[in-house]
């Protein structure tokens, strides 16, 4: 038989390191995702804003007034305003409420030519 040095848990170190080490990326990644606030406009401001975004057909992004359990925001909500009602606007798939809106703004799309 061959003599063999048998290193123990030693050989499986590197298997956890590298665990780790995603584990660590994941967190990092994570953190990088979370929404902080945006300022806080006035009723008067989002409604410009949302009036602007209807008549000339632009691309808004709203930030609801809701917060996990971090404190963090959600994701904003893009899209083009498709309609509305006396309780809020429909956003793409969504609708929102009007004193859900945290933040509104226009989103100005690069054009693909100055990419």
């Amino acid at each position: 038989m061959i003599d063999y040095n048998d290193r123990g848990r030693l050989k499986w170190a590197g298997f956890s390191l590298s665990d780790h080490t995603e584990k660590i990326d994941a967190d990092v990644e994570q953190r990088a995702n979370q929404n902080l606030a945006k300022e806080q406009m006035t009723t008067e401001e989002i409604t410009e804003v949302l009036n602007v975004a209807v008549l000339k057909r632009k691309v808004v992004c709203i930030q609801k007034e809701e917060r996990d359990s971090e404190g963090y925001y959600p994701d904003d909500i893009i899209g083009k305003i498709k309609g509305h009602d006396e309780l809020g606007i429909f956003v793409g798939d969504y609708k929102l409420h009007y004193d859900e809106i945290r933040h509104a703004e226009i989103q100005e799309l690069d054009k693909w030519s100055q990419l």
